[in-house]
């Protein structure tokens, strides 16, 4: 057992994970959990100035969430074609469909559960999957079955996991041989979960008045059946430090403060430009606004004659300009700007490039996508006590191959306007026509089969069949009365 110490200790790599994994969580999930941040920058003497300017301004200034475009994108083209699980033998159990249609105990199937999965560790750089089952000491499967106790799935994202260790076996692969999770915090207790891979530890930790651990209200242990720490990291980038993956938007969480900030600045301008400021001594008497009326003494000095500060129109043009620069940052480093048709101006080659870039970005994600899903199997054969099938299999997309159809379409009309006639060449040109507007797989069989060439008649030419057997002969004049002939043992004598 652990005292208080030891069990709020935490990871070397904690602290700077969390607190980065939890900037990138507000970034991606936006609105009030973005501006409870306070990533807006502040004003030099704004917090002494009357009334709450920053809270104002901060509220004021609108969020172009790109994070949540950019995962959005990147979700549609991975989950676009549904992963094939091959069950072999298992197609009929049960507990298997269970599993595959209630991943988390809590609705969500395997692929939204992986897509979820996903999501958060392309942001926050990985998350921790733990593959667990109820403690009910049952016999048999039908038992099992009867009760519904089974395996399932539960997410941990960084912040939670505080601390873990791998140790490499004697083969050199590196093992989980421990982790300590939070499993739950309110206002009065904390509780977590030590995970080894003989025993696991549930805590209790009651607060004190200020809201800190205080002291262990409640303890238990109990056994580890599985003899393993049944927790999977899916780290779509991995970091030298093991369990840590890097998130694979950090640099568009940046663009994207940079532009919130910008926004606010040319939120400002704006407002000062259609509301100039009035500088004016305590004893004139004026307010600013269209028709507004200024009274000066007379012997006023004319240096402090009343005038406004309004901003120069060129100020919110650089700005605008900044942004806009900003965000043709964040789609270059996305691979996005073609998905998202903000350039235009992009020759074929940069287009296709680009295209390819993201299906090689796409391809590794679904390649850690397979490999995490497949470790999530092993461990769910392991507590059902199922030997994995020969025949079980996995397969994701690899391919993400992007297709511009509306460029191609523009492309073939060209081509076939060239004027050039030749039969080939007007036969490969509907193919490939069909082929970019037809999805129906019958339909285009049935089109390319009557695109391809008809023999005309006057280029068969009439020969003699042979029957080997009997000695008979018959002229063919047709290819219909070759094939026949053919099928019934004649051969081809000559013409």
């Amino acid at each position: 057992m652990k005292n208080i110490e030891q069990l709020m200790s935490v990871h070397d790599a904690y602290k700077h994970h969390a607190e980065q994994s939890t900037y990138l969580y507000r970034s991606y999930i936006g609105g009030p959990t973005y501006k409870a941040g306070n990533y807006l920058t502040r004003y030099i003497g704004e917090d002494s100035g009357p009334g709450d300017s920053y809270t104002k301004r901060l509220q004021a200034t609108p969020l172009d969430n790109h994070m949540a475009t950019t995962v959005d994108i990147y979700r549609s083209f991975l989950f676009r074609e549904a992963p094939t699980r091959e069950l072999g033998l298992l197609v009929n159990n049960p507990l298997v469909h269970e599993w595959m249609s209630d991943t988390d105990q809590e609705g969500q199937n395997m692929n939204s559960f992986l897509k979820t999965a996903n999501d958060m560790a392309m942001v926050m750089g990985n998350v921790w999957i733990l593959i667990d089952k109820a403690s009910y000491a049952v016999e048999t499967q039908a038992e099992e079955i009867q009760m519904g106790i089974r395996a399932y799935a539960a997410m941990y994202t960084a912040p939670n996991v505080l601390d873990w260790y791998y140790e490499r076996n004697i083969a050199g692969k590196p093992i989980l041989k421990y982790i300590k999770v939070k499993e739950s915090e309110n206002t009065e207790t904390i509780m977590f979960t030590c995970w080894h891979e003989d025993s696991v530890e549930k805590y209790t930790v009651k607060k004190d008045e200020l809201g800190n651990p205080d002291e262990i209200v409640d303890y238990i242990e109990y056994a580890n059946p599985l003899g393993v720490v049944p927790f999977v990291n899916h780290a779509p980038i991995k970091s030298p430090v093991r369990g840590i993956g890097y998130s694979m938007l950090s640099g568009v969480a940046d663009n994207q403060k940079y532009l919130f900030n910008l926004a606010s600045e040319a939120e400002q301008a704006i407002r000062i430009s259609s509301h100039p400021t009035l500088v004016k001594t305590p004893s004139a008497d004026a307010t600013a606004g269209a028709g507004a009326i200024v009274t000066m003494q007379e012997d006023t000095d004319p240096g402090l004659k009343p005038y406004l500060l309004q901003p120069n129109a060129a100020t919110i043009d650089g700005i605008l300009k900044t942004m806009q620069q900003t965000v043709d940052n964040i789609m270059r480093s996305t691979h996005t700007s073609s998905v998202q048709g903000l350039k235009q101006s992009q020759s074929g080659i940069a287009l296709q490039t680009e295209r390819q870039l993201l299906n090689a970005k796409l391809s590794d994600l679904s390649d850690t996508l397979m490999e995490t899903e497949k470790a999530m199997w092993d461990l769910w054969f392991a507590w059902a006590g199922i030997q994995t099938p020969d025949d079980f299999n996995l397969i994701y997309n690899t391919s993400f191959d992007l297709r511009d159809q509306g460029y191609e379409l523009e492309l073939i009309i060209k081509a076939k306007a060239a004027g050039f006639q030749d039969p080939i060449y007007v036969e490969q040109l509907n193919k490939q026509l069909a082929t970019l507007m037809i999805e129906d797989q019958d339909a285009l069989n049935r089109i390319m089969a009557a695109l391809e060439p008809q023999e005309d008649a006057d280029t068969f030419k009439p020969h003699m069949m042979f029957d080997p057997n009997t000695g008979d002969s018959f002229q063919a004049k047709t290819r219909a009365e070759h094939e026949e002939l053919s099928a019934q043992g004649y051969v081809h004598l000559g013409e």
